[in-house]
């Protein structure tokens, strides 16, 4: 799968450092706002700038998601709110329950669809 140019600049500035200093923002705003926060509030907050209802094509609105997803892969759990496209921090017992469960249901349709390429698309693996 290619990535535009505009991407991969987005990714050597996040490998440069910038990242850290994202995700420390990120959280210390969580801690500030355990209700929650859209992505909107969250750009605006973390980079003192207003955006549109559009976040696509925003490169900071992109920044603020590899950031949560880099303090999600270290085990903080930040869940999606309900009822608003957003993030908080939530260590409820039922809440990480919930989250695994969907985070199996991803890896087991995954699978599936690994499983039916290779079965497909890919020669017999041979014996040993």
């Amino acid at each position: 799968m290619s990535r535009t140019p505009q991407y991969e600049k987005l990714l050597a500035q996040l490998k440069a450092g910038e990242l850290k200093e994202i995700e420390r923002r990120i959280f210390k705003v969580f801690i500030q706002k355990p209700n929650g926060l859209t992505r909107q509030e969250l750009v605006h907050i973390v980079f003192g700038a207003r955006v549109g209802r559009n976040l696509n094509n925003d490169t900071r609105d992109r920044k603020i998601r590899k950031g949560i997803e880099s303090l999600r892969n270290r085990g903080v759990i930040i869940v999606s709110t309900s009822g608003g496209a957003g993030y908080k921090l939530d260590a409820d017992y039922e809440t990480m329950q919930s989250m695994l469960r969907e985070l199996k249901s991803r890896i087991s349709r995954l699978q599936e669809r690994v499983d039916m390429i290779e079965y497909y698309h890919l020669p017999p693996k041979k014996k040993k």
